[in-house]
């Protein structure tokens, strides 16, 4: 995390690639600290309210969160009947479990996140993002690796949710196939899997070799996108991976979110629709994607 702008400002900037950083001016540093596993910077901002970076990358914004929690979420829930036990691998500041308990079908959520810094910071500077989840009676919460955490629980549930950071460090684990193979076990009959693929407009090979290996153990992967204004370039992947097709539970979602009287600040059933239709480049990738497992 560096520092930049004018002298006597205090600015919090992330390198998105090596040619393009992203700066926020800082109005006040809240939490600054070394977890067991990383750098925790959490500061309020005048144009994003507060801001949380682990080891120099942008997690979440308060003011764009939602963009990606709720397209992270809702996808999924929505393409699910009636999703009774989710599971949230990573998320320790707790804006997926939030949207999760926005399900009324939900009887039971486990969040099972490796750093229990980020949930402590969470709950101590960011109540505007967890709202009371962490604490929620339906909820359990596991601080372990995910990828330990899967292999013990079986068949457990309905829908799978990985908000994890970027392919490094902490979150490299839970890009491996061994991992989605390990998603697959923990998910009923007819479960949905989702998770976060980065950007392809920088990143095109993570999105393919996420695809790559969902491929290989699901028959029904698809890819959508969204936008996310603090995250490199703006455009976010993320896939959907079931035994199930995804694109066929479609006419069920207006419906499904109507009856669950989801209230949103960015998704809707027009939008998760739109989010399947993919820009030339993307297709690409992902026919790219399929060549190579097939």
């Amino acid at each position: 995390m560096s520092s930049g702008g004018r002298r006597g400002e205090d600015w919090l900037c992330e390198e998105q690639t090596k040619d393009v950083r992203l700066c926020l001016r800082v109005a006040r540093r809240l939490v600054r600290r070394r977890t067991e596993l990383q750098e925790l910077d959490l500061v309020r901002t005048e144009s994003l309210g507060r801001v949380l970076a682990l080891d120099g990358k942008l997690m979440l914004s308060e003011r764009d969160e939602p963009f990606y929690h709720e397209m992270l979420v809702h996808p999924a829930m929505l393409s699910h009947p009636q999703p009774r036990d989710v599971l949230v691998v990573g998320g320790g500041d707790g804006g997926t479990l939030r949207e999760v308990l926005r399900h009324q079908t939900v009887e039971h959520a486990t969040l099972a996140e490796i750093d229990q810094g980020v949930i402590d910071a969470a709950r101590e500077a960011l109540p505007g993002v967890h709202q009371g989840a962490l604490d929620d009676p339906r909820v359990t919460l596991q601080v372990c690796p995910g990828e330990d955490f899967l292999p013990r629980n079986p068949d457990a549930y309905d829908v799978v949710l990985v908000d994890s950071t970027d392919p490094v460090g902490p979150g490299e684990a839970l890009f491996a196939e061994g991992f989605f193979r390990n998603c697959r076990g923990a998910m009923r009959s007819g479960g949905v899997l989702a998770l976060q693929a980065g950007t392809p407009f920088y990143w095109p090979e993570e999105l393919v070799a996420v695809l790559r290996r969902l491929s290989r153990l699901m028959p029904h992967v698809c890819t959508y996108l969204g936008f996310v204004p603090v995250y490199p370039s703006g455009m976010w992947a993320y896939v959907l991976a079931s035994e199930e097709d995804p694109l066929a539970q479609l006419e069920h979602v207006e419906g499904r979110c109507r009856d669950r009287d989801l209230a949103t600040c960015y998704y809707t059933p027009a939008l998760h629709r739109g989010a399947l239709a993919l820009p030339r480049f993307v297709e690409d990738l992902v026919a790219q994607a399929r060549s190579v497992a097939t």
